[in-house]
C-alpha cells in the first residue's frame, strides 16, 4: 500500500488523475445505464444498438482513462507512444468488453454475471498492459511480478463484483455497481503502474514517429468524452421519449380509471384493454379479462351489428352467470389506424337497489321494518274495495304502548327506539303471515286481522298481544315494563269506510286506556260520548287560560326540630264555573299533551312570586317544574324576567324538579341547572327515591334539597323497609350538605320518627292542608305572633 500511495502521490500529476477519474466515472455510469437497456424487453435491433454503443463507450472510457492517467505519470525522462500498439490496446478493450457483455446477455444468471464481469476485468488488464507496451521511455522498464498479478486480480474481482451488483434486482445494490467498476479500472491501473520501475539508459532512444504524449492524451480524452457524452445523451433522449410515451399512456389509463363506467377496448372480438371500474363491476382481475372473448364477459354481444345501447347481464366468473345487471354503450373508434370497439359498461345494481329501497321506504317503517301508515292505508282501502258480504269482514286492532313516554323522557330516544324495535319483533311473532302489522307513528301500532269477525278468535289475538307485550324487556341492563292498550273495531259493523273504522278503533283504544291500561276494549257506541267529554275538557282548559280560572294554593313546610314555618309549596287549582274544582291530575297531563303547560307554568311562577312578596322575608316559595317546562331552552331567561318584573328575591324561590326531567339529555339539564343556580335560585329534587338513578344525580347535579316521596313517608314507622329508606335518605342528605324534606306527613308518629332520623323539613296534612293565598298569609302571621309571645 505504501508503494501504491507513493506511486500515485509522488509520480503522478493529480490534476490529470482527476480528469482520468471523471472520464472513468462517466464511462462506468454509461456502461450500466445502457447495459440495462439491453436486458429490457423490446425490439432486437434496438437492443443490439444499445449493446454496441455500450461496449464502445465502456471500452473507450477504459482506454481513455489509461492514457490520460499515463499523461499524469511523471517519469522525469523523455517518453512517447507507439501508434500501432496504442490502437491495438483500444481494439483489445473493445473485443474483450464485447465478449464479457455477450456472456452477460447470453447467461442471465449469477454465474453468468460473475463470468462476464471477470472477462470485463481481464479486458481492463489486457488493455492496460497492451497500452504499456506502446509506452516508449529513455530507459529500461522493470516489472514486479507480484504487483502485476495483484493488479490483474483486482481488475477481475472488482469487475465481477460490479456486474453482479449492476444487474441485481435490488435497486440499492445496483447503485454500488458504477463505483465498483470505477475501482476496478483505477485500482488495476495504479497497481500496475506501481509495479513498474524505470531505469535511465542513455543508450535507449525514442523511436521516430512516436506520438507526443500530450497530444495523444488530449485526443484520447476528447474522443472518450465525446463517445461517452454521446452515449449518455442518446440514453437520456431515449429515457425522455420513453417517459413521455409512458406519461401519455398513463394519462389515458388514468382518465379511463376515474370513469364510473367500466370500459373495454376490443380488437375484433378480443378484449385488449380494461379499466379498474370494469374489474370492480365484473369481479375479476385485469389479467383474467385481457385477451378474453367479449362474449365471455357480456354473453350475447358481438362486435358485428352491436346496438348503440342496451341492457345486458355480465359474468362474474368464466362460464358461471352471475346475473349482474348492466347497461352497455358501444362505439367504434380508430386506434393506431385500426378500428377498435370501445364498450362502456354501466353497473345497474346500485340503481336497482336504490329503486327497491325507495319502494321499501315508501311502504315500510324505517325504524321497525313493519308496514308504515302509507302501506296500512292502502291495505285498509283494498280490504274495503274487495269486501263481499260476510267474506269481506275483518277486524282492526289499534295498539298504544302504555308507558313508552316515560321510557323516552327518562332513558332517552335511543332506548325508546330500541324498545320499539323489540315490540315490533314480538308482534310479528304473535301473529300469522296473513295479518298485517303496521307502525302508524310514535308508539302507535295497528293490526289488520283477516278471516272474518269471529269474536273469540279476535279476543284471543288481543289477549296474546297483551301478554307478550306485558312481559319485561331487558335492554342495555335496564328492565322495562311497558304493556299496551288495544282498541278493536270490526268492519263493516263499526265503520262503513276506512276513516270511520279508524275512528271507532281509536275510541276503543281510548276506552282501554281509561280503564287502567294493559287492557283491550271492543268498540261501543257509548264511547263516542266519553271522547267528546275529553275534547270538551280540552276546550275548557284553553278558555280557562284566557278567563283566569286558575288559582294557587299553598301547603306550608315547617322546620322538623322547632316546628316553625320555613315556607310553602305552590299548588295550582282550577275553579271551573260548571265542573267545580278540577283536579290537577286531570288537567296537567292534558296541558302537557296540548302544549299549554308552558304558558300555564309561567303563570304559576309569576303568580307565586307576586303573592309570596307579602310573606315574612325568611319564608321561601316552592314551585314545581314540569319536564316539558324544564326542557325549554328559554327557562332561565323566563325566570330571570319574572324575578325582575316582580322584584321577588331569587334566594326565596325554590324550584322542584323530578328525575324524569334530567334523564333525557343530562348535559343540557346540567347546563340549565347551573344557569338557574347562577340566578341565586334554590333547586330541589322532588319525589326522591322513585326514579332510576337518584344517587348518581345527587353527585352530578347542583341540588340544595331532597324531597322524600310521600309513598315512603306514609308507611313509616310501621314498615321497616320504608323506615330504612327514609333513614338512609336523611343520612345521605346530611353527608352531602343538602336539606331533606319529608312529604305526606299525616300523623304525630310519622312526624316524631322523621324528625328523630334527622330530616330538616316536614310537609303534609299534619301541618296543614293546601290553603288559598289569602289564608296562607294569616297562617304565617299567627305563627309569628305565637313565637313573639313565647
Amino acid at each position: 500500500m505504501t508503494q501504491l500511495y507513493a506511486c500515485v502521490a509522488h509520480q503522478h500529476d493529480l490534476r490529470l488523475v482527476a480528469v482520468a477519474a471523471v472520464i472513468c466515472a462517466l464511462g462506468t455510469y454509461s456502461t450500466f445505464a445502457m447495459g440495462r437497456q439491453v436486458l429490457r424487453e423490446g425490439p432486437a435491433k434496438d437492443r443490439i444498438a444499445w449493446g454496441v454503443t455500450g461496449v464502445v463507450a465502456t471500452s473507450t472510457a477504459i482506454w481513455a482513462t489509461h492514457f490520460v492517467a499515463m499523461l499524469a505519470y511523471e517519469p522525469s525522462l523523455p517518453f512517447g507512444f507507439a501508434v500501432g500498439q496504442t490502437a491495438a490496446s483500444l481494439l483489445v478493450a473493445i473485443l474483450m468488453v464485447g465478449l464479457g457483455a455477450g456472456i452477460l446477455v447470453a447467461r442471465r444468471t449469477l454465474g453468468g454475471r460473475v463470468c462476464g464481469g471477470a472477462v470485463v476485468g481481464l479486458a481492463i488488464s489486457a488493455m492496460h498492459y497492451t497500452g504499456m507496451d506502446a509506452y516508449y521511455v529513455q530507459g529500461t522498464l522493470h516489472w514486479e511480478t507480484a504487483l502485476v498479478a495483484a493488479s490483474v486480480l483486482v481488475g477481475v474481482s472488482l469487475g465481477s463484483l460490479s456486474m453482479v451488483l449492476g444487474f441485481s434486482a435490488d435497486r440499492r445494490l445496483r447503485r454500488l455497481a458504477p463505483p465498483s467498476l470505477l475501482a476496478a479500472v483505477c485500482g488495476m491501473h495504479f497497481l500496475g503502474m506501481s509495479a513498474v520501475t524505470i531505469a535511465f539508459d542513455p543508450a535507449v532512444e525514442i523511436p521516430g514517429g512516436s506520438l507526443d504524449a500530450t497530444i495523444l492524451s488530449i485526443l484520447t480524452a476528447n474522443a472518450a468524452l465525446l463517445i461517452v457524452g454521446l452515449s449518455l445523451a442518446a440514453l437520456r433522449l431515449w429515457h425522455a421519449n420513453r417517459r413521455r410515451h409512458e406519461a401519455e399512456n398513463q394519462r389515458l389509463r388514468d382518465l379511463a380509471d376515474i370513469a364510473v363506467e367500466g370500459l373495454m377496448i376490443c380488437d375484433g372480438d378480443t378484449v385488449t384493454g380494461i379499466n379498474h371500474s370494469l374489474e370492480r363491476i365484473i369481479g375479476r382481475p385485469r389479467e383474467a379479462l385481457i385477451g378474453a372473448p367479449l362474449q365471455s364477459i357480456l354473453p350475447g354481444l358481438s362486435t358485428a351489428g352491436i346496438p348503440t345501447e342496451q341492457e345486458a347481464d355480465a359474468l362474474l366468473r368464466d362460464g358461471e352467470a352471475a346475473g349482474i345487471p348492466v347497461r352497455v354503450i358501444a362505439q367504434w373508434i380508430t386506434i393506431k389506424a385500426k378500428p377498435h370497439l370501445v364498450v362502456a359498461v354501466r353497473d345497474q345494481r346500485e340503481r336497482l337497489r336504490a329503486e327497491a329501497e325507495m319502494h321499501r321506504l315508501a311502504h315500510h317503517d324505517a325504524l321497525t321494518g313493519l308496514a308504515n301508515r302509507h302501506q296500512f292505508n292502502e291495505a285498509l282501502a283494498a280490504r274495503y274495495a274487495c269486501r263481499r258480504g260476510e267474506e269481506g269482514s275483518f277486524a282492526l286492532l289499534l295498539l298504544d304502548l302504555d308507558r313508552f313516554k316515560l321510557v323516552n323522557d327518562t332513558l332517552g330516544h335511543g332506548m325508546g327506539d330500541e324498545l320499539l324495535r323489540r315490540v315490533a319483533r314480538r308482534l310479528m311473532s304473535a301473529l300469522s303471515e296473513d295479518d298485517l302489522v303496521a307502525r302508524l307513528g310514535g308508539d302507535e301500532f295497528a293490526i289488520l286481522k283477516g278471516g272474518g269477525t269471529d269474536l273469540p278468535a279476535i279476543q284471543a289475538v288481543a289477549e296474546r298481544v297483551n301478554d307478550i307485550l306485558a312481559r319485561p324487556f331487558l335492554i342495555d341492563g335496564h328492565i322495562l315494563n311497558v304493556g299496551t292498550s288495544i282498541g278493536i273495531a270490526l268492519a263493516p259493523d263499526d265503520g262503513e269506510t276506512p276513516d270511520l273504522l279508524m275512528g271507532s278503533a281509536d275510541l276503543a283504544l281510548y276506552g282501554a286506556k281509561e280503564e287502567g291500561r294493559g287492557r283491550y276494549r271492543m268498540f261501543e257506541a257509548s264511547m263516542n260520548a266519553r271522547i267528546q267529554a275529553r275534547r270538551s275538557l280540552e276546550l275548557d282548559l284553553r278558555r280557562a287560560m284566557a278567563r283566569q280560572e286558575f288559582a294557587l294554593y299553598y301547603q306550608p313546610q315547617v322546620d322538623a326540630r322547632t316546628g316553625t314555618f320555613d315556607g310553602a309549596e305552590a299548588l295550582i287549582r282550577w275553579h271551573h264555573p260548571e265542573r267545580g274544582l278540577v283536579s290537577p291530575a286531570d288537567f296537567i297531563p292534558l296541558a302537557e299533551e296540548t302544549g299549554l303547560i308552558g304558558s300555564l307554568g309561567e303563570w304559576v311562577l309569576r303568580t307565586a312570586c307576586i303573592e309570596a312578596l307579602g310573606w315574612p322575608d325568611h319564608l321561601t316559595v316552592a314551585v314545581n317544574l314540569s319536564p316539558v317546562q324544564f326542557r325549554d331552552a328559554r327557562l332561565a331567561a323566563t325566570i330571570r324576567n319574572i324575578l325582575a318584573e316582580t322584584s321577588f328575591p331569587a334566594a326565596r324561590l325554590e324550584l322542584e324538579i323530578t328525575e324524569g326531567s334530567l334523564m333525557q339529555d343530562e348535559q343540557r339539564a346540567l347546563t340549565t341547572l347551573r344557569e338557574l343556580r347562577a340566578l341565586g335560585i334554590r333547586i330541589a329534587m322532588d319525589d326522591f327515591g322513585t326514579g332510576y338513578s337518584s344517587l348518581s344525580y345527587l353527585g352530578r347535579f347542583p341540588f340544595d334539597k331532597i324531597k322524600i316521596d310521600q309513598s315512603f313517608v306514609r308507611r313509616t314507622p310501621e314498615d321497616k323497609d320504608s323506615a330504612a329508606i327514609v333513614r338512609a335518605i336523611a343520612m345521605l342528605g346530611a353527608s352531602l350538605g343538602m336539606k331533606t324534606t319529608a312529604e305526606g306527613v299525616e300523623t304525630d308518629a310519622q312526624s316524631n320518627f322523621i324528625a328523630g332520623e334527622g330530616c330538616d323539613q316536614l310537609q303534609g296534612y299534619l301541618i296543614s292542608r293546601p290553603v288559598p293565598a289569602d289564608r296562607i298569609g294569616g297562617l304565617f302571621a299567627a305563627s309569628m305572633t305565637r313565637r313573639a309571645s313565647a
